[in-house]
């Protein structure tokens, strides 16, 4: 696959979410954010990269010459910015460099660390997405202050992103705070 091919099939499956929150899938999103903290960390220890926050745009710490074509990411934001944050807006320039980074022929990436921009773009993909509030992610029901992403590079690696057990996760943290299992409506399912 080309670097251009990698852009245009990552344009599509960004551009394909359903940016609406509901809020029902708060806690499985919570856990892939903190995975995405968790393998972000390890990108930007690796390459040196100098940023306060977790969202920033690896493939330029990296390769500053590889870039996605602005035509494509600035259709994707067009597409995303009707139902999405502007966190989101913000960030999907970023997994667009990324696809082009990984798909350029020559550029070696340490095989040891795992796709950064996978569990991020799951967590979207779940639900809609989250919101930046007063430096904190928030995720509906549950919020992650920004200034502790690093904190998350010690953790183990999420051990599964299969759709059962996202819903696990979410059915469990459901019950433990709200004492029911919420559907998408808020109310009980």
């Amino acid at each position: 696959m080309t670097a251009n091919e990698a852009v245009l099939a990552m344009a599509a499956r960004l551009s394909a979410i359903d940016y609406a929150r509901h809020g029902d899938k708060a806690w499985s999103k919570a856990a892939l954010l903190k995975e995405y903290c968790r393998r972000i960390a390890h990108w930007a220890a690796a390459y040196g990269c100098e940023t306060r926050g977790p969202f920033f745009d690896l493939a330029l710490c990296i390769d500053p010459g590889v870039r996605a074509d602005q035509e494509v990411v600035d259709r994707v934001i067009e597409t995303v910015r009707s139902g999405a944050s502007n966190a989101i807006t913000q960030v999907a320039p970023f997994i667009l460099h990324w696809a082009a980074l990984r798909a350029t022929p020559g550029i070696d990436v340490p095989p040891d660390l795992d796709d950064p921009f996978e569990p991020l773009i799951l967590l979207f993909e779940r639900d809609g997405g989250f919101h930046i509030e007063k430096g904190s992610v928030e995720l509906e029901y549950l919020s992650m202050p920004m200034r502790i992403w690093r904190n998350f590079a010690d953790r183990p690696p999420m051990p599964s992103f299969a759709a059962a057990d996202l819903d696990e996760i979410d059915r469990a943290g459901s019950l433990a705070q709200f004492g029911y299992v919420m559907g998408p409506d808020g109310l009980p399912t």
